[in-house]
Formats: C-alpha cells, structure tokens, sequence
C-alpha cells in the first residue's frame, strides 16, 4: 500500500522515520538528518483542502474586481481634485490598492503548486496528511485528536494542525496500534495510536476572515 503515497512524500516519512531512530547520544547523525528533513521539506507539495483552495481563490477574485472597479474609481475621482503632493484622500487610497495587492500576492502563493487533498490516494491506517488521528496519552490516560493538514488550514485552537509540525512528523505512517514516543519541548509524551480516519470538512473552522477594507 506504501506505493500508493507519493515518492517526495514516502522519502520525507523515511526521513522522519531515520530521525526517530537516532540514539540520543548520536547528534551528529541526528542533526545531519534533520537537515536533510528540512531541505525536502522546502521541495514537499502544497496540500490544501478543497474548501480552503476556493476559499481562497474566492478572496482572490473579491480583490481583483475591488482593485478593478471601486479602487480604480475612487484613486480616479481623488486624482481629479488636482494637487496629488497635498491630496490627503489619494494618498490613503494608493496605500489601500498597495495592502490589497500585498494580500492578493500573499493569498497566490498560498496556492502555488497546491495539491488537493481530497485528490489524493493515500493509505486507510495510516498517518498521512488529511487523516484525523486520535492519540491515547498514556502518561496522562487522555485522548488527544488532532487533523493533520497543510500549513495554509492549520488552526491550533481547534486542533488542526500542519503535516510540517514536529509532532506530525513523528507520526508519519504509523499505524493504528502502534505506541510512538513523541518529542516535544517539554519533554517525551507517549502516545498509542487508537484511530486514524479521513479528515471531516466539517472539523476545518468556517468562520469568516476579516473584512475587506471597502
């Protein structure tokens, strides 16, 4: 089944694999691996969601028809009034246009090289991105559940997180059953794995983003 995953995305999980195994003691090995890990890392595809691709590709859209229509018209009409060196109103429209066309810039390359995780043919059983794991906390007899998707859905507060965190890479392909020991900045928590299932959409916050400023 481990064919099924892609070959960026299996070496990556092999990589993690090879940083788990590391002796404690073994730093040069440890640190050379984890250096590897990050330059895949920058190489690894951009998994969203389907929601959150047209969500974001809507506020794209939104953007371009405000640059277009109602921001053109109103830096037109302040340009009209003559004296742009003491122009109050078309200076504080040219900085919105620049704000919008920073966000517009910073929403396209949320979505450069995405990959739909719903496209995706992954293994049932396993940790992958787009699963949703409950974790037994042993040392605190607790069921920690976490959704592991890409970084542009992460959301902490609600237990989403990015397959780029430590604690998912540490998860990787494991299976259900497995007790995985996970490091963190505290410490080790060890975890057993009781369940692995697809993402629910309905698990991804909907709330609304800010308002656009017009």
């Amino acid at each position: 089944m481990e064919n099924i995953i892609l070959g960026k995305e299996r070496k990556f999980c092999k990589l993690i694999q090879r940083t788990n195994d590391a002796e404690p003691n073994d730093g040069a090995a440890k640190t050379n691996v984890e250096k590897q890990i990050k330059r895949n890392e920058e190489n690894m595809p951009n998994y969203i969601t389907h929601v959150g691709f047209d969500k974001i590709q809507n506020e794209i859209e939104n953007i371009q028809k405000l640059l277009k229509g109602d921001v053109a018209k109103k830096i037109g009409e302040a340009r009209a009034l003559g004296d742009l060196k003491e122009n109050a109103e078309y200076h504080a429209m040219k900085d919105k246009q620049r704000l919008l066309a920073t966000r517009m810039e910073e929403l396209s390359q949320m979505l450069s090289g995405a990959e739909i995780i719903e496209n995706l043919d992954l293994p049932a059983g396993k940790v992958t991105v787009g699963k949703k794991v409950y974790l037994r906390n042993l040392d605190k007899d607790r069921m920690d559940i976490y959704t592991i998707l890409g970084p542009v859905e992460s959301d902490v507060d609600n237990d989403i997180i990015s397959y780029e965190t430590p604690i998912a890479r540490q998860l990787m392909m494991k299976e259900e059953g497995e007790t995985v020991d996970v490091q963190v900045p505290i410490g080790t928590i060890r975890y057993k794995i009781e369940k692995i299932e697809p993402y629910d959409p309905a698990d991804i916050n909907q709330k609304s983003d800010d308002p656009l400023p017009f």
